[in-house]
């Protein structure tokens, strides 16, 4: 009986302890439920939230950086799931009040979000131009964006003492195709302009344009294209190769067709690519009606080239590159007796840029040569400035820098050809939301080999340009253009145009 008593006094002893200890655990529970914030079950992402800023980041979530009433933290805790204890807990007296909201829209230092809303206040920033394009028409894994654009124009053109003026209405027609692939990428862009006279005398200007190309990702380092190209346009009247006089010059249709083949070696870049071009020339037709074929400027040309790379940040990256091609004519002697077949030896060095979208492009100097077989016409060499530069200096404003020097032959008796430089520019500007702004230049100096036969001339040109979109599917276009040719020796042309365009878009 002595050993029941004393198993029942213990038995009590051990409950009452166990009271004690649940109730303890209870109270401490509640009390932290009064000094923690709970972690929201799912991230409130409506524009209140963006005004207080971001749970998960401490610089922007005014209520963790004050210590409000509901996020007061306990000193004699730690935060749960981690080993580091809370900081002191501030009393009601000796927080600072919360601002009220109209403090908080007048603050100047909030963080600028990307999505262009500033923190607790209305979007008061410009859209970016691709959130009101048109969204274009998904079929299978391709993305198409059409447009149809019905303009009305008028130009004139003065050649010497002589003007002609016409009007004219214009179908524009353009189609982006572009794929939708995790892997590799096809991208097809056409594009075509058709003009009939509607008053006055003048040529005619139709031209079409389609390149397509295909990339392969063969692997991390190695990246493959293979491109193709057709394109239609008709010799404008001041080309040092147009019939004089012609009521219609002639019309050349190029294709192209090419290959390259890219791979990284740690910080060196390769590149070997060819090409093949084809050009074919249309009869110009004369005063009186006639004919005039131009088949004998019809030739075909294959280049190979060869680029190597060393990167030296992800931004710059300088570069040597050696281009050897040749221009054989289906016909061996042209319309005055000479073998205009040739060989084009060029090489150059420059510097690829990628700043992101502020600033890409490259620049090079080098050195261009023309051979011709014949030996009565005088090679063609040239020291060569190209390049291509894109810069962005603040949103909404994109200016287009290009540098470009060539060699063309000729078709006159006993002058090989003309070496040519030309610097271009444009600048648009978004003005608003649905209003942009272009302005462009161009300069083109054209130099005959060998001199004193043919007369060297300079090419000015300028436009000007609205776009105003009614909405993502209707834009409204206008274009003024101006252009002089200033032949050193010979008569000068001049000639202006405007165009008011329609166009829709999908």
């Amino acid at each position: 009986m002595p050993t029941d008593h004393r198993s029942i006094f213990r038995l009590s002893v051990l409950t009452r302890s166990l009271l004690a200890g649940v109730a303890a655990v209870l109270a401490g529970t509640a009390a932290e439920a009064q000094t923690v914030v709970p972690a929201p079950a799912v991230q409130d992402t409506s524009a209140s939230s963006t005004m207080s800023g971001s749970p998960a980041d401490p610089s922007t979530n005014f209520a963790l950086r004050t210590g409000d009433a509901t996020g007061t933290p306990d000193d004699a805790a730690t935060a749960p799931g981690t080993t580091q204890p809370r900081p002191a807990a501030v009393s009601s007296a000796a927080r600072p009040a919360s601002p009220a909201p109209d403090e908080m829209f007048g603050r100047m230092n909030f963080r600028e979000p990307m999505d262009n809303t500033r923190t607790g206040s209305i979007d008061n920033l410009r859209p970016r131009r691709e959130d009101i394009e048109a969204p274009g028409v998904r079929v299978g894994t391709f993305i198409i964006r059409p447009s149809v654009g019905e303009g009305i124009g008028v130009e004139s053109t003065t050649y010497g003492g002589a003007t002609t003026t016409r009007s004219f209405l214009q179908t524009t027609a353009k189609a982006d195709i572009i794929s939708d692939w995790s892997l590799h990428q096809l991208s097809i862009s056409a594009a075509g302009v058709w003009q009939t006279n509607i008053g006055g005398s003048g040529q005619t200007k139709p031209t079409a344009n389609v390149d397509a190309k295909l990339r392969l990702d063969i692997d991390r380092l190695t990246v493959a294209n293979l491109t193709a190209g057709y394109s239609f346009a008709r010799e404008s009247s001041t080309d040092p190769n147009s019939i004089v006089g012609a009521t219609t010059q002639s019309g050349v249709h190029t294709f192209k067709a090419g290959a390259d083949v890219t791979r990284e070696f740690g910080k060196f870049r390769g590149t070997v690519a060819g090409t093949l071009t084809r050009n074919v020339y249309t009869a110009a037709t004369l005063a009186d009606g006639s004919q005039l074929s131009m088949s004998d400027r019809n030739q075909t040309i294959p280049e190979g080239r060869v680029r190597l790379g060393y990167q030296i940040s992800p931004a710059i990256t300088p570069f040597v590159e050696a281009s050897l091609g040749r221009a054989i004519s289906d016909q061996t002697l042209d319309r005055n007796g000479y073998n205009r077949n040739a060989n084009t030896y060029a090489a150059k060095a420059g510097v690829e840029l990628d700043f992101t979208e502020k600033l890409r492009g490259e620049v090079a100097v080098g050195y261009k040569q023309v051979r011709y077989v014949d030996s009565r016409l005088a090679k063609i060499d040239a020291f060569t400035v190209d390049g291509k530069v894109d810069w962005s200096p603040i949103r909404g404003t994109n200016v287009n820098l290009t540098l470009t020097t060539g060699i063309d032959p000729s078709t006159t008796a006993g002058v090989s050809g003309s070496t040519y430089h030309t610097i271009s520019t444009t600048v648009s500007q978004q003005m608003i939301d649905n209003l942009v702004a272009t302005l462009g230049g161009a300069a083109t100096y054209r130099q005959f080999a060998p001199t004193g036969i043919a007369s060297d001339q300079t090419e000015w040109s300028a436009n000007a340009g609205l776009a105003w979109s009614l909405s993502r599917y209707i834009e409204l276009a206008g274009t003024v253009a101006w252009n002089y040719t200033d032949v050193k020796t010979g008569t000068d042309t001049r000639s202006w145009s405007a165009l008011a365009e329609l166009r829709v878009k999908r």
